[in-house]
């Protein structure tokens, strides 16, 4: 019986024991996944490209275009290679505003301005418009473009923006893709309808190549050159032959110097000092010598 109870006992504590090692197993694993995730979570909230980085970095960059931006966003539109495309006027408004439209080209808002980096500037054209108006007929054209056409830009401060096509395409009126920015690009895109029942869309594309700044621009600040030392270049001095005067050119003659012996100087010697006597005392009187001592007399015997 005493036997039997041991057996149970340790088979029970074996149990416990690799319940425990199983337990602790489960919560080192769990542990090691809630790190790995708080480490994913971090990585995506500060890596190079997380959404906060990137909003970090286009509020920085939204602040130094706000501050070279110029005062108006009304641009002026010019393609030579389009008859009717000249100095038009472009104004910035929603893409469900067509009154902007009606007197010449539209800027569709919250797309990007030609002073801005990788900026995409969507502008929207009739394609027949209204006779009498700057929109009549003005992208009749737009088809024709091929790849490298000039397109001009120029802001409310006089800076001219260069463009050259690169792409010409039709698409569905959906297709919005072709209003967001190219990544490494600075482009304007030029839109029209198809014709003859204005189903689709013609999209041109062109590229930045030049910037003019303009006479009201804000000239660029240049990093103040330091005020460095002016440097001197030492210049060869020429040396002019110095006459001689008569006698010093001739050879000194090799005289011996006289030797002279030094003078020695004598040594006084050192004073003697007197020595004083030692003053004696009373002469002393000259005593006796002590007497022997009498012989002593025998004992007596008795």
């Amino acid at each position: 019986m005493k036997v039997y109870r041991s057996r149970r006992m340790y088979r029970s504590r074996r149990r416990e024991y690799r319940k425990r090692r199983r337990s602790r197993l489960a919560s080192t694993l769990a542990l090691l996944v809630v790190i790995g995730g708080l480490g994913l979570v971090a990585y995506s909230l500060l890596g190079e490209n997380s959404p906060l980085t990137k909003a970090v970095e286009n509020a920085t960059s939204d602040e130094e275009v706000a501050d070279s931006a110029p005062t108006e966003s009304t641009l002026k539109l010019t393609v030579p290679d389009m008859e009717r495309v000249s100095d038009v006027t472009v104004l910035d408004t929603p893409y469900d505003d067509e009154s902007a439209l009606d007197t010449g080209a539209q800027h569709v808002q919250d797309t990007g301005f030609p002073w801005e980096d990788e900026a995409n500037v969507f502008i929207a054209g009739h394609r027949l418009g209204y006779f009498g108006t700057d929109s009549y007929l003005v992208f009749w054209d737009l088809d024709k473009l091929e790849d490298g056409d000039e397109v001009f830009l120029t802001d409310s401060e006089g800076t001219r923006y260069t463009y050259e096509v690169y792409e010409n395409f039709v698409t569905d009126p959906y297709d919005w893709s072709v209003t967001e920015p190219v990544s490494g690009k600075n482009i304007v895109t030029l839109q029209t309808c198809t014709l003859p029942d204005y189903s689709e869309r013609i999209i041109v594309h062109a590229e930045l190549t030049e910037v003019e700044p303009g006479e009201g621009a804000a000239p660029e600040e240049d990093e103040p050159e330091r005020d460095e030392p002016p440097q001197y270049e030492l210049e060869p001095v020429p040396v002019e032959q110095v006459p001689l005067v008569p006698g010093l050119d001739e050879p000194l003659p090799d005289e011996p110097l006289p030797e002279e012996p030094l003078p020695v100087e004598p040594v006084p010697a050192a004073p003697v000092q007197p020595v004083e006597p030692i003053p004696a005392g009373p002469a002393q009187e000259a005593q006796p010598l002590p007497a022997d001592p009498a012989p002593a007399a025998p004992a007596p015997i008795g």
